[in-house]
Order: C-alpha cells, then structure tokens, then sequence
C-alpha cells in the first residue's frame, strides 16, 4: 500500500505535464521491455525478443532522464547501482502506474 507521504513525495517530482506524458509511454516502454526479455528466457534464449526489450528498457530509462530535467523540484539521486535498479523496477513498474490512476496525477495535470 502506498502511503499520503509516499504519494505527496512522488507528486512534487512530477509536476510537469510533458514529463507526466514521457512517464506514460516510459512505463509502459519498460513494462513491455521487461515482458519481451522474459519471454525471450522462457523461448530459450530469443536473443531477438532479448535485445528488443532490453532497447526498450535503455529507451524508457533515457526518455525519465530527459522527462525530470522539465521539473521544478529534482530527484535527489541514487545510493549505488542496486538502488538504481530498485527505483527504476519500483517507479515505472509499481508506482507510477498508480499514481496515474490517482487524484495526485489529476492535480499535477490540471496545474497551469
């Protein structure tokens, strides 16, 4: 569950509307991404099906990256590459798509 604190925190990141739209199609990038390397696993070893979501991965990472630098209130960074991962599988997995459904979203969205 996520909290009002978790909720305000992530809102204050994402205020910009063009960054509110990059992390529409991002995390639907890295989903996809995600769903093509495993299927690329379970088909024994598609390096097709690998590279394609791994592209889209990089893609959906890059495109947050230039997505926060249009926020007024910047992320703080990550503690490590572990931290990196986390983050990224936690935001555009879990929590974004949460906060999309959210009255948090509709506010920042609404914001002239």
């Amino acid at each position: 569950m996520i909290s009002e604190k978790e909720y305000r925190y992530y809102q204050r990141l994402h205020q910009n509307r063009l960054n509110l739209v990059i992390h529409i199609i991002g995390s639907i990038m890295f989903i996809v991404g995600n769903i093509l390397i495993l299927i690329g696993l379970w088909n024994f070893i598609d390096f097709t099906q690998m590279i394609i979501g791994f592209s889209l991965l990089f893609i959906a990472i890059s495109m947050q990256a230039i997505g926060h630098q249009f926020e007024p209130e910047q992320f703080e960074g990550f503690k490590g590459p572990l931290d990196f991962v986390k983050t990224f599988y936690l935001e555009l997995i879990v929590f974004f798509p949460a906060f999309l459904f959210s009255p948090y979203f509709l506010e920042n969205w609404n914001k002239k």
